[in-house]
C-alpha cells in the first residue's frame, strides 16, 4: 500500500457524526445496544478486508468428524487493523469503558455460509461481557433467542419460535451487554436465495465476575455416539 493511500484512510472520516444509539432490553440482566449506520463507506471496508486480510479456513468437529467450518475466519490487533475498525472500536471503548485485545473477523462468502445458535462461551466468564459486532456487506438475518437448556437450543435453526431477528444492514454496530452470553444465544442462519459476501468485525470483553462456565466452547469436539 502506498503511503498515500495509508494517509488517506487514516485521515478519512468513517464514523457517523451523532449515532443513534436503540437498546433492546432482553431480559433483566441482558440488553444489546443497536448503532444503524455506524461507519461510513461500510461497503469499501468490506471490500478492502475482503482483497487484503490472509483468510483462514476454519474447522470444527461434528458428527464425528472434523468438516469445515462454513465461514472463514481472521484476527486484526495493533498497526494492523483497518483505520475504519480502529475507529470503531475507540468509539466502543469510549462509550463501555472496556478495552479489547484484538478485532476478530468473520466472513460469510454466500448464502450458503452461517454460524449456528450459540455463545461466545470462550469467554468463559458470561455472567457480565460485552461483544461489539460489526456489519460490512450484506444484510442478513441475526437471531438471537433466550437460553432454554432444551437440546433443540443450540445447532437447530428450525426452532426460532422465541428468536428475535436484529438483521444489521452494512455499517450497522450491535453491542451485546450483560449476561447475554450466559443466557442468550445468536446465529446467523443460512439462507435460501442469493446473498452476497458479509464480513463481521467482534470485540470481546469479560469482566472475569460471577461464576466460570464450564461447558466446553463451540469449538470443542461433540460426541453423539458411544
Amino acid at each position: 500500500m502506498t503511503t498515500a493511500r495509508q494517509r488517506d484512510l487514516v485521515d478519512r472520516p468513517w464514523l457517523a457524526p451523532a449515532p443513534t444509539v436503540e437498546r433492546v432490553q432482553l431480559d433483566e440482566a441482558s440488553w444489546v445496544d443497536v448503532v444503524r449506520g455506524m461507519l461510513l463507506e461500510s461497503d469499501a471496508v468490506h471490500d478492502e478486508l475482503v482483497a487484503a486480510v490472509p483468510w483462514e479456513q476454519g474447522r470444527v468437529f461434528r458428527y464425528e468428524r472434523w468438516i469445515d467450518e462454513p465461514r472463514l475466519g481472521a484476527f486484526q490487533s495493533g498497526a494492523n487493523r483497518h483505520p475504519a475498525l480502529v475507529d470503531v472500536e475507540t468509539w466502543i471503548t469510549s462509550r463501555y469503558k472496556v478495552r479489547f485485545e484484538s478485532v476478530a473477523l468473520a466472513h460469510y462468502r454466500d448464502e450458503r455460509d452461517s454460524v449456528a445458535f450459540h455463545r461466545d462461551r470462550e469467554l468463559r466468564w458470561l455472567d457480565d461481557t460485552l461483544i461489539g459486532v460489526l456489519t460490512l456487506g450484506a444484510q442478513r438475518p441475526w437471531l438471537m433467542k433466550p437460553l432454554t437448556g432444551r437440546r433443540t437450543d443450540a445447532g437447530d435453526d428450525d426452532h426460532l419460535a422465541d428468536a428475535i431477528d436484529l438483521s444489521p444492514a452494512s455499517g450497522d454496530l450491535m453491542v451485546m451487554g450483560g449476561g447475554c452470553q450466559a443466557a442468550w444465544l445468536h446465529a446467523v442462519p443460512k439462507l435460501r436465495h442469493r446473498v452476497r459476501s458479509r464480513v463481521s468485525a467482534q470485540w470481546r470483553w469479560t469482566s472475569r465476575r460471577g461464576r466460570r462456565d464450564p461447558n466446553p466452547s463451540y469449538y470443542a469436539p461433540r460426541h453423539f455416539s458411544r
